[in-house]
């Protein structure tokens, strides 16, 4: 037996599955499951609700449980990855509206391997974010239908990416129009969010599952958050006259997230003596648009 650690192989892959194969798998077909990039975090959940139900009782058993069970199966996954250049991008799935089922490789030797794996993923939240001098961050949060492992697969991961992405290869853009753009100066630091705000339904059925039996997408939420230097009031009469812009992340690869006809909801400037005057820009977007198809 060993203990695994973060220095042994691990790799992680997933293959998208139209909503009518809820929860489904690759099953015994061999398939290639697709990378997402360089994956620094992988947070795995398993929550069974357990409930203690306490009755009347007697004969020496007063103040027992008459049993310990599982109201629902919760089963969430968290991700964390640095991108790189894909044939196939994970954001397509997870800003599509697809679920997939989800596979993890913890490789020590041939004696020694473990893997994990989950159906029936969707994203409830994605982000992207950045500061000068790092590369470009992605996270996100997913819901799913079943948590298990297994000793072996029959799955294969796809290609390598590329080079990491780095902040020197992205920019921040704004419009009035959704046509005219303009980069928004001096940006330090930025982050975009994506909340699906998914709703787990969990039913009756003959084969008396506690697991999903549907994910439905809500109403989604679209979220920037941005530290610039103040350069004139621009952002600020943004801010003042409600005024609808739109705002875009420029990725590498011709690749682009906008938040369309949104609207600032704080521009705070901060003044320090020792310091240029920055501001923390907040905005709302009204509904996401992007090109990772």
């Amino acid at each position: 037996m060993v203990r695994y650690k973060g220095k042994d192989q691990v790799e992680f892959g997933h293959k998208p599955y139209d909503e009518a194969s809820y929860g489904g798998s690759p099953g015994g077909t061999p398939t290639t499951l697709y990378r997402v990039g360089y994956v620094s975090e992988l947070r795995p959940s398993l929550d069974p609700e357990l409930n203690r139900v306490f009755v009347l009782r007697d004969g020496g058993d007063e103040g027992k449980p008459v049993a310990v069970l599982s109201r629902r199966a919760n089963v969430k996954l968290g991700l964390r990855w640095l991108q790189g250049q894909l044939g196939d991008y994970f954001q397509k799935y997870l800003l599509g509206g697809y679920n997939f089922f989800a596979e993890t490789k913890l490789y020590r030797d041939v004696s020694n391997q473990l893997y994990l794996y989950w159906t029936g993923l969707k994203a409830d939240t994605v982000a992207v974010q950045c500061s000068v001098g790092e590369p470009v961050v992605w996270s996100a949060e997913m819901i799913g239908k079943l948590y298990g492992t297994k000793t072996s697969t029959i799955h294969g991961y796809g290609a390598s990416p590329s080079a990491v992405w780095d902040w020197s290869d992205c920019c921040v853009q704004v419009s009035t129009n959704g046509s005219d753009w303009t980069t928004v100066p001096d940006v330090t630091d930025w982050e975009f969010r994506v909340d699906n705000q998914l709703s787990p339904v969990f039913t009756f059925n003959s084969t008396g599952s506690k697991q999903l039996s549907a994910l439905e997408e809500m109403e989604r939420l679209c979220d920037a958050r941005l530290t610039m230097s103040l350069q004139d009031g621009t952002y600020i009469g943004y801010l003042v006259n409600q005024t609808e812009i739109y705002l875009k992340l420029m990725l590498p690869n011709s690749k682009y997230l906008q938040f369309s006809k949104g609207k600032m909801r704080l521009v705070d400037p901060i003044i320090k003596p020792e310091d240029l005057v920055a501001c923390r820009v907040e905005f709302t977007g009204g509904y996401l648009e992007h090109n990772f198809t």
